[in-house]
């Protein structure tokens, strides 16, 4: 990561933000007084007494020096740090420089005023001392990248303001605007370390359940334990075998067991971190244990994170259909650490991509464009082509979702595709095939099914299913029981009245929402060409 530098007066609270900040960030924490004060042998006070300010400087300026090619720290400096050119110098080549600072009357509270400890309050005012030498050193702090106040702040939102500080745009923030429960989405590389700084901004207590599967675990649940570790939060861990099978009420019952084992309460979170069933699963646990719980999504895979993650459906699995039980629970806050997509198995990367060429079909032929000119970037993993499809599908699922929470109304287009793709999944018993998979095949049946009843024309059919064949997703169906899937789909969420529901494109980047759909036209639909 690289190193943090903080420069201000004292009092505004250097030392506490820098342990912090380096706690939750896996980096080591120096403070040039503790530095100055272990090679000397003497207390600050001291060496003012015996060698005076000039002398404390000279050491000051020799300890900068020692930290010049530093990597992986965060450096809380002395207030006066800043007076000399070479250390701002040696500072700002280390790394982005924050001024904390704070008003004078907090600084007086915050250090007692007391000279015989902060030798540079000497003088018959400590108040008119602090604000005296505030603004003497104004233009000097005025040199750092950025400037934060920490006056009602405590530790933990400073260090939170720090790092949106210094990760500049390589942060990108999407909100769900849902009234009181709105939250945003955290979008960058390897910020799973943020997420306990990111929490204490809510009121929740100090337990925790982090819920993954042993592969994931293995990967970042040191990280994201740490991570909570250092904010002060108890985590517990609960591990789900991989697979759609176990997203079931067997075992959310085993999570509400580790809920209780941990004594967990109404605002103990309960942490979501792996794929679309860990989250759907986690989310159903925490919807329903105690009337509903503090819930937070860190989405590892490309699926969960431009889809399944975003918008608070959460629900377990039926053995007559797909996400039959479950709720409407909106997360927290949803983190996404775009790194975690480089370890994602090929096969599940792709699967992933039929959710985003959903989001480009159904709401943004600009997207859908994008994917067609750089797949081969994609799929080759470019960091900016995968953040732009991140930040995009959860732009776009953020504003549908915000619009409609429960799907009484335009929502219900996030389905297209997935009204075939549930049935074939529950025909497949959840087995063979990724749920992507099977929703790429959904939206080619769907796009034909269009084309059947006059709304989408034939060469907008062909790039649907160019595309999706592109990806390394399938296009056509596999033998399966058509009779089974039509008697599936007439428990399909999205029935009314007994009659089936259809999301279908009307062109790229538009879709409508139809009840005519005939057995015959399924059944055409999937026919394999």
């Amino acid at each position: 990561m690289g190193n943090i530098v903080l420069v201000g007066f004292m009092g505004t609270g250097k030392t506490a933000v820098g342990k912090t900040l380096a706690a939750a960030l896996g980096l080591a924490f120096v403070d040039t007084d503790a530095m100055i004060e272990m090679q000397t042998g003497l207390s600050i006070p001291e060496i003012f007494r015996t060698r005076g300010e000039p002398g404390f400087r000279a050491i000051e300026k020799e300890i900068v020096r020692g930290l010049a090619g530093a990597t992986d720290h965060v450096i809380a400096t002395g207030g006066g740090v800043v007076l000399d050119a070479e250390n701002v110098r040696i500072l700002k080549l280390l790394g982005p420089v924050v001024h904390l600072t704070a008003a004078p009357e907090v600084i007086l509270a915050r250090t007692g005023g007391d000279a015989s400890e902060r030798p540079m309050l000497a003088g018959t005012d400590a108040l008119e001392r602090i604000k005296e030498l505030l603004a003497f050193r104004a233009p000097f702090y005025a040199q750092a990248d950025d400037t934060i106040d920490t006056s009602n702040l405590d530790a933990y939102a400073v260090a939170r303001r720090v790092l949106e500080s210094v990760n500049g745009t390589t942060i990108r923030r999407v909100r769900v605007d849902l009234g009181p429960d709105s939250y945003d989405i955290v979008i960058g590389v390897s910020v799973l370390s943020h997420l306990g700084l990111l929490l204490r901004a809510f009121d929740l207590t100090s337990r925790a359940l982090i819920v993954t599967n042993p592969g994931i675990g293995r990967c970042y649940g040191d990280t994201v334990e740490r991570a909570l570790r250092s904010a002060g939060f108890e985590p517990a861990v609960a591990e789900v075998p991989d697979g759609e099978a176990h997203k079931s009420l067997d075992w959310a019952s085993r999570l509400y067991d580790a809920m209780l084992d941990h004594r967990m309460d109404r605002r103990s979170p309960v942490i979501a971190v792996g794929g679309g069933v860990i989250g759907d699963l986690t989310g159903f646990a925490a919807a329903t244990y105690m009337r509903g719980v503090p819930f937070v999504q860190v989405p590892t895979s490309l699926l969960a994170q431009v889809d399944a993650s975003v918008g608070g459906k959460v629900a377990v699995d039926h053995p007559r259909g797909k996400n039959l039980i479950g709720a409407f629970h909106q997360p927290r806050l949803v983190l996404i650490s775009l790194d975690t997509l480089q370890s994602l198995p090929d096969r599940e990367l792709r699967a992933g991509l039929a959710e985003v060429i959903k989001h480009g079909v159904i709401a943004d032929a600009e997207l859908f464009e994008y994917l067609e000119q750089h797949l081969d970037t994609v799929l080759a993993r470019s960091g900016d082509a995968l953040a732009h499809l991140v930040a995009r599908s959860c732009e776009i699922k953020a504003e549908v979702v915000s619009g409609d929470e429960r799907e009484q109304g335009r929502r219900v287009i996030l389905n297209y595709g997935h009204t075939i793709g549930h049935a074939i999944e529950a025909q497949l018993s959840y087995t063979g095939l990724l749920h992507g998979e099977a929703v790429a095949i959904g939206m080619v049946c769907a796009a034909r099914i269009a084309e059947l009843m006059n709304l989408l024309d034939g060469e907008s059919v062909d790039r649907i299913a160019r595309l999706i064949e592109r990806a390394g997703l399938p296009i056509a169906p596999l033998a399966l029981d058509i009779d089974g899937m039509l008697r599936t789909m007439t428990h399909d969420k999205k029935t009314v009245g007994g009659r089936l529901r259809f999301v279908l494109p009307t062109r790229i980047g538009a879709v409508e929402v139809v009840d005519g759909v005939t057995g015959e036209m399924i059944r055409d639909s999937l026919r394999v060409r």
